[in-house]
């Protein structure tokens, strides 16, 4: 795993935990770990479209999310995912913040042109 990745990964699991422990829902770890899971499993293709995208509206990146990713994860064929605005997709109730972190390391990281 890259340095860079590692820390990505660090800083979400962290954020989020504090976000689902604040939340009014009682999700115990196992329950935590099926939501954040698929992010984790993406996270490598999430940096990239992350990393190859700049815009100031977030909706490039999610449509690349969609494209890359969700199609690969739960969407179907016709473009619908049943966890879409749901607790149970991480990156799509929680892309901002997942967003900003992921740009905020990769600005912090001297390697990237």
């Amino acid at each position: 795993m890259s340095d860079l990745r590692e820390r990505i990964e660090d800083r979400l699991r962290e954020r989020l935990a504090a976000i689902y422990a604040d939340s009014q829902s009682q999700v115990d770890e196992a329950q935590f770990q099926k939501q954040v899971d698929p992010l984790f499993e993406h996270l490598d293709q999430l940096i990239y479209i992350v990393a190859r995208t700049r815009d100031y509206s977030t909706e490039p990146y999610r449509n690349l999310v969609r494209e890359i990713i969700c199609t690969n994860c739960h969407m179907t064929p016709s473009g619908y995912c049943p966890h879409e605005n749901e607790v149970g997709c991480t990156l799509d109730a929680h892309f901002q913040t997942i967003l900003g972190i992921i740009e905020k390391e990769l600005e912090a990281d001297p390697g990237l042109p």
